[in-house]
């Protein structure tokens, strides 16, 4: 049949009210962490045996409300929880079960609905443009859901449909998030998280704009030409508007399936390395990387090749951010602490008291001691306790000596490198990012060298 009939689950209209969702939201929070809180009192009395288990039930319970809650108001708290479900490495795995779900089988929107949009955008009936569409989605997330369709001329597509009043929803909710960290920072002064709603107030809109984000996608794509295992879908700007996008549909199997690659015939650590190679270069030499690169983003076909989709968050980071960048990977490299603390203060990092063994001791506990166990472990990823050691010594750190200003640009940096450990650790990846960038310094002979830009290359030869 041309056009499919189907469904999955029924998707409620979201609370509006600005006040209604801030107190939705507020209050999961609230009761999250003051069950956290009363677990860590009560440990001194009933022992360590008896908080762990209590942990173990209130992670569950925790993620099955952040998942309820999620799913009730959608917007930015979608997102959110996608990105914790990201992090294998340091978020508990009940956080972990509950949470993937979110990635992309949220409640769709029906077909009713899809169409009016469509028409609406395109301005003529959907069997005008598409000679099938199948109404069931084939993902739904947080700002749009995706059908496979096909063209009257035989091309197979992904029809990208923004959820209507999405837009107002991420306003509010931007807002919100204002006002959470706002709070945040008076009860926590060892730390000045405004930059986080700076950066999220500038980035979070372009999601919403499909235009760019077509544009974010063939200038991935350019910087990849000739790559032959990086695959970007094309963009059929004739069909695209700022709330329809109508891409190339591409096949593959989730990057997180194990199983399903191994099905492939593909070693799990060889995407590891794929995706590993391909944002050092993005980071390092092109300047513009995707800044979400959370599972359901990432598909895996034979080869391997990574098809990358969604480029609603797509970073660009300028020459002097990349070449402070990558003095400090040499600094990492060299387990240099005092350099280290150097390119923390160049990035924009400052302290209240502004002197060079505090920034030294920044750059050691940020992520100097987690690198430098990584290379003596010959490891391709950070272990969950070393990210519980470095928490520990950074509180310590900050209670004597707080940070006053953070980078933005290093919001989403950072949220990547994280992104990107925690694939690492799911595939067993063999390839360190570290020393996989210092390569691509020493080709430039410690400079950032320029990208290839001519001829076929394959970055699991790297």
């Amino acid at each position: 049949m041309p056009f499919t009939n189907g469904h999955r689950g029924h998707r409620q209209r979201p609370p509006r009210s600005r006040l209604l969702r801030f107190i939705s939201v507020g209050l999961v929070l609230a009761r999250l962490y003051v069950g956290y809180r009363r677990i860590g009192l009560v440990q001194k009395w009933r022992g360590e045996a008896w908080a762990d288990k209590q942990r173990h039930h209130h992670h569950r319970w925790s993620a099955e409300r952040l998942y309820d809650c999620a799913i009730r108001n959608q917007g930015l708290l979608i997102k959110t929880a996608q990105f914790l479900s990201s992090r294998p490495d340091i978020i508990p795995d009940d956080y972990i079960e509950v949470l993937t779900g979110l990635q992309d089988e949220v409640p769709p929107e029906p077909m009713p609905v899809v169409r009016r949009l469509i028409e609406a955008e395109l301005g003529q009936p959907l069997e005008t443009v598409f000679a099938e569409f199948e109404e069931q989605p084939v993902a739904a997330a947080s700002l749009a859901q995706v059908h496979r369709a096909v063209l009257h001329d035989g091309r197979v597509v992904a029809v990208k449909v923004q959820y209507p009043g999405i837009e107002r929803l991420v306003r509010d909710d931007l807002k919100n998030n204002d006002l959470f960290i706002a709070i945040l920072g008076k009860l926590d002064h060892t730390l000045d998280f405004s930059f986080i709603s700076e950066e999220m107030n500038k980035m979070i809109p372009q999601e919403l704009d499909f235009i760019h984000e077509g544009r974010n996608a063939e200038r991935i794509a350019e910087n990849f030409a000739g790559v032959e295992d990086i695959v970007v879908p094309d963009v059929y700007w004739e069909y695209t508007t700022r709330r329809v996008l109508v891409m190339q549909f591409l096949e593959g199997v989730k990057v997180t399936d194990v199983e399903g690659l191994k099905r492939l015939d593909v070693d799990p650590a060889d995407v590891a390395k794929v995706i590993i190679v391909a944002f050092s270069e993005m980071l390092l030499q092109h300047g513009l990387f995707h800044a979400d690169p959370h599972p359901g983003n990432l598909l895996v076909a034979p080869g391997p090749k990574l098809i990358m989709v969604d480029f609603g968050q797509v970073k660009e980071v300028g020459p002097q951010f990349r070449f402070v960048f990558a003095q400090m990977t040499q600094a990492l490299v060299a387990d240099d602490n005092t350099a280290l603390g150097q390119t923390f203060r160049d990035l924009g990092f400052r302290m209240k008291q502004d002197s060079p063994e505090g920034y030294r001791e920044l750059g050691r506990t940020y992520v100097g001691d987690i690198a430098k166990e990584m290379s003596a472990t010959d490891s391709g990823w950070a272990k969950p306790e070393m990210f519980e050691t470095s928490y520990r010594d950074m509180l310590r750190l900050l209670r004597s000596n707080p940070l006053i200003t953070i980078p933005p640009d290093l919001l989403f940096v950072g949220r990547v490198m994280g992104l990107l450990n925690g694939l690492s650790m799911t595939l067993g990846s063999r390839t360190n990012m570290l020393v996989e960038m210092a390569r691509l310094l020493d080709e430039g002979n410690g400079s950032i060298p320029e990208p290839a830009r001519s001829g076929s290359r394959r970055l699991l030869e790297a």
